[in-house]
């Protein structure tokens, strides 16, 4: 998961094309096609399935608690997060978007995304440190 911190932060990265998540179809009729994400957010849910970052738990309760509300508001929390809550986190990133068009851009407008891949990268290189 970490290595896809050095590619949502290089200069150009866009998380979607830009275009609005619907399109007006006739005088007052709308279509929705949803967003259109950068291919490299597709490979990061690719990465999170095969990888195992992707849990099976009540996620809808589990981002109500103050646990997660803390590490989604708090940068410092987030900072200090676990595996485990990173898992959490991105399983709300994963699952989400099905249920709620244009939450994985939520993820990147607040920072949260790149939050979580800047912790993920840090934990990377202190368990590289311990080999």
């Amino acid at each position: 998961m970490a290595a896809y911190l050095p590619l949502m932060t290089a200069p150009g990265f866009r998380f979607t094309d830009g275009t609005p998540p619907f399109e007006q179809t006739s005088p007052g009729h709308f279509e929705m096609h949803g967003y259109t994400y950068d291919p490299q957010v597709g490979c990061l849910l690719d990465t999170l399935l095969t990888l195992n970052w992707v849990h099976s738990f009540d996620w809808p309760e589990w981002m109500q608690t103050p646990e997660a509300q803390s590490l989604k508001d708090d940068p410092q929390v987030l900072a200090q997060a676990t595996p485990e809550q990173l898992a959490r986190l991105m399983t709300i990133f994963a699952r989400q978007e099905r249920f709620s068009d244009g939450a994985m851009l939520g993820f990147w407008d607040s920072g949260l995304l790149l939050g979580i891949l800047r912790r993920a990268s840090e934990l990377a290189q202190e368990q590289r440190k311990d080999f």
